[in-house]
């Protein structure tokens, strides 16, 4: 096998973030915006006739718009892959200076794209029915469809073309300087855990150490380094819920659009299908408490505390840390019983260095997968060191990586998912690899380790996702009477975490407003029931193996093929044939995490057995 890298080579993008062609590129991009502008301008003289074109009219405007939207393309191609050498470096490191130069500059190009394609964008939102199917109708124009359509169903919150643009040239420096200054803060602060200053990331690490008093130690660092920023994250959290707040306002002059209706539409789901997904969870939160209970019971504890919801299982020693390449070969073969194409992709990502994974003084937290748009290539980021916690995020990723490269033959506007139907790949990734180590494990003690995994899911997901749900919505509620105070967001977090987890946790986290990414990410509210959803999404299509047999593969990839051109429930009514607007749906998938937890507490209760023979 051809060595695996933990490190990414984008060097035949550019050598780095002090490349001169760099600036060639966006020079060339801004050069193409302008001509754009022109192309796009006249479309808004037309708006205000757009409902009564007629159909001897059609022929030329679609002409025009298939050259924008040609040249729109080019434009996007370009531009995204600056900027994910940008933002990737960025997470390498933080204080890279050039970066920290490049990325405000990058969001106002991308400011002056939509700006530039506002026109257009507000014509095809006011335009009549018969002109939207002439223009779907053209080949090269068809995979606007689905953006098209969905655009035109919140048409009453559209404001005139230069309203649009002023809202977007406000939100670079407004809106979106905000987000990067939460980003920039988390990638400088510095953590004192047992006499020793390390990184955020570093310090998230060990939240899954072995040695409890080193992850009590990791997260009253992480907390204490957050304490002392909390007045700017607060501002953070007030400045980019206020913005949204103003602008769904200014927008609501005909219909007032709820804020979960609005993220419903970013998330391309219905609100019954959220409110049906919640309600069902809350139904059945007694199984994530199950679940922590267990874990509790097995570390011999009373129960758990904050810095215990990532602590490994129990062993006989010290756990021996997991190599980066037994890593990638456990989820290849993992993989690879779905087919054996995705565990040749997983190998491949580290053999071509698409994987960033190790640890770095100015690493910024978390894990994500991004990519490159021409050539189109997935890149994946997290920070590696060795626990089964890191082996189920590089799954988790891979899953991502690879539900874009099942897409690498489509048009741009066809593989651009939601966020819900994201998260759907990346989970059903992380229960493959989980199945296998199950049926791979040789003794209880084993199949105990794997179960862990299951637990931890599921208390992360059906108690902590919800908990950040709740917590945003009472933020956005509150911000709507005016600012919040840092200790009233800490009294929300402490009230979100007691309605979800209730006296599970011998202690909530009430300052994880300040320390999770999600609440401060600008560009998208409610950035938490996605994971909820593609956990029991994924879960639901994963118990169809059997029903489909070897057809699965071919029924699951078209589903993924699918994500960027449909609403969550018309994927699943076309895939599968069912309707996640009812409550039907979640409970399934609801039963088999608790089948799943009563598995773990049978194992742990035959390890306290064991023990007490012993």
């Amino acid at each position: 096998m051809a060595q695996l890298l933990q490190t990414w080579d984008n060097t035949h993008f550019f050598q780095g973030t002090d490349d001169p062609r760099i600036a060639t590129e966006i020079d060339a991009v801004k050069s193409e915006i302008a001509s754009l502008v022109t192309g796009c301008e006249p479309f808004g003289d037309r708006i205000a006739t757009a409902e009564i074109l007629a159909p001897e009219q059609f022929a030329a405007l679609i002409a025009e718009i298939k050259a924008i939207h040609l040249q729109r393309n080019s434009i996007v191609e370009r531009l995204s892959n600056v900027h994910t050498f940008i933002s990737s470096t960025l997470s390498v490191n933080a204080k890279d200076p050039d970066a920290n130069i490049w990325l405000p500059t990058l969001q106002q190009i991308w400011a002056t794209l939509t700006q530039a394609m506002t026109p257009v964008d507000v014509f095809l939102v006011r335009v009549s029915d018969a002109f939207v199917t002439a223009l779907l109708a053209d080949p090269a124009l068809e995979e606007l469809s689905f953006s098209v359509i969905h655009s035109r169903r919140l048409k009453d919150q559209l404001l005139s073309v230069d309203e649009e643009k002023i809202i977007t040239g406000l939100a670079v420096t407004g809106l979106h300087g905000w987000g990067n200054l939460y980003d920039k803060l988390a990638g400088s602060l510095q953590c004192t855990i047992n006499g020793e200053s390390v990184g955020l990331a570093k310090a998230a690490n060990l939240l899954g150490s072995d040695q409890r008093t080193t992850r009590e130690a990791a997260w009253r660092g992480i907390n204490q380094a957050w304490s002392g920023s909390q007045e700017t994250v607060a501002m953070i959290l007030n400045a980019i819920n206020g913005w949204r707040l103003e602008e769904t306002q200014q927008r609501g002059r005909i219909r007032t659009l709820h804020y979960l209706d609005k993220s419903c539409h970013q998330s391309r789901i219905e609100r019954s299908t959220l409110d049906a997904l919640m309600d069902s969870t809350y139904r059945h939160r007694a199984v994530g408490q199950r679940a922590m209970q267990a874990m509790a019971k097995a570390l011999d504890l009373p129960k758990l505390a904050p810095w215990d919801v990532m602590a490994p299982p129990p062993v006989v020693g010290e756990a021996a840390a997991i190599s980066f390449e037994a890593a990638i070969d456990l989820i290849a073969q993992a993989f690879s019983r779905l087919t054996p194409a995705m565990g040749d992709f997983a190998v491949m990502m580290a053999q071509k260095g698409w994987i960033d994974a190790t640890p770095t003084p100015h690493r910024t937290t978390g894990a994500y997968c991004t990519k490159f748009a021409n050539p189109r290539e997935p890149r994946i980021f997290l920070t590696y060191e060795g626990t089964m916690g890191n082996v189920m995020t590089l799954a988790h990723e891979l899953g991502h990586a690879w539900h874009n490269w099942v897409m690498i033959d489509l048009p741009v506007m066809k593989t651009r998912y939601s966020m819900t139907l994201a998260e759907t790949a990346s989970i059903f990734a992380e229960t493959l690899v989980r199945e296998a180590l199950m049926q791979q494990a040789q003794d209880p003690a084993q199949q105990l380790e794997i179960a862990w995994q299951n637990a931890e899911s599921a208390v992360s997901l059906l108690l902590n996702i919800p908990a950040r749900f709740e917590f945003e919505t009472r933020l956005v509620e509150a911000r709507k009477t005016g600012f919040v105070i840092a200790d009233q967001l800490s009294a929300m977090m402490h009230d979100s975490w007691a309605y979800w987890f209730e006296e599970s946790l011998s202690e909530y986290d009430e300052m994880f407003w300040a320390s999770k990414l999600h609440f401060s990410i600008s560009q998208l509210g409610f950035y938490n029931y996605p994971y909820l959803f593609g956990y029991l999404f994924s879960l639901g299509i994963y118990a169809q193996r059997s029903k489909y047999g070897n057809q699965f593969n071919e029924v699951y990839t078209n589903l993924l093929r699918d994500t960027g051109s449909m609403t969550a429930e018309a994927v699943v009514q076309k895939h599968l044939g069912q309707d996640i607007r009812q409550s039907t749906f979640w409970e399934d998938s609801l039963k088999i995490v608790e089948q799943s937890i009563a598995q773990f507490e049978a194992l742990v209760e035959q390890r306290q057995r064991s023990l007490t023979l012993v």
